[in-house]
């Protein structure tokens, strides 16, 4: 069996964003000139960073043969694995379309402006012989949900079903 991995696309203004906000600040980083101290340091270390987020995507792998699979985070091409997760033997996969919620602010003494920002999202499970399912990955629409699934069914043969 082979393996499978799926990679997210980094959109084209993102990439060009996250361009523009790395690769300079890494030239200043390697050419910068310690005089003027470590704060001009520190700020082209931020901004780098932010350059990072923004050219970085995320997505999954699968070993099918040892029945595991693991996230990965992918710069410029290169990908970058946590742990293996083994999964059980699968009875169905779930397609849930559902809507995250993600407050920000609000937290702290004084009176402080909050923002609730709400996206939808497909939610893959994985359900085993005891009805007990794993949370697969959140795909950012159907059609992505739908690749990652149809890869798991033909190679384990079993049901998919969904909320749409």
């Amino acid at each position: 069996m082979k393996n499978y991995t799926y990679i997210e696309k980094v959109s084209f203004i993102r990439s060009i964003i996250g361009n523009l906000l790395f690769i300079p600040s890494f030239l200043a980083l390697i050419f910068i000139n310690f005089r003027y101290g470590p704060i001009l340091f520190l700020f082209y270390l931020f901004i780098a960073y932010w350059g990072i987020f923004f050219i970085s995507t995320e997505g999954l792998e699968f070993d099918f043969q040892n029945k595991k699979h693991r996230k990965l985070f992918s710069v410029y091409g290169i990908n970058f694995g946590l742990s293996w997760n083994y999964f059980q033997d699968l009875k169905y996969i779930a397609l849930v379309e559902t809507f995250v919620k993600q407050t920000f602010g609000g937290r702290g003494f004084g009176a402080t402006a909050t923002t609730t920002v709400s996206e939808k999202t497909v939610k893959i499970n994985l359900f085993d012989q005891n009805d007990k399912y794993q949370t697969l990955y959140f795909a950012n629409n159907r059609i992505e949900a739908l690749k990652i699934a149809t890869e798991i069914k033909n190679t384990y043969q079993i049901e998919v079903v969904t909320n749409f």
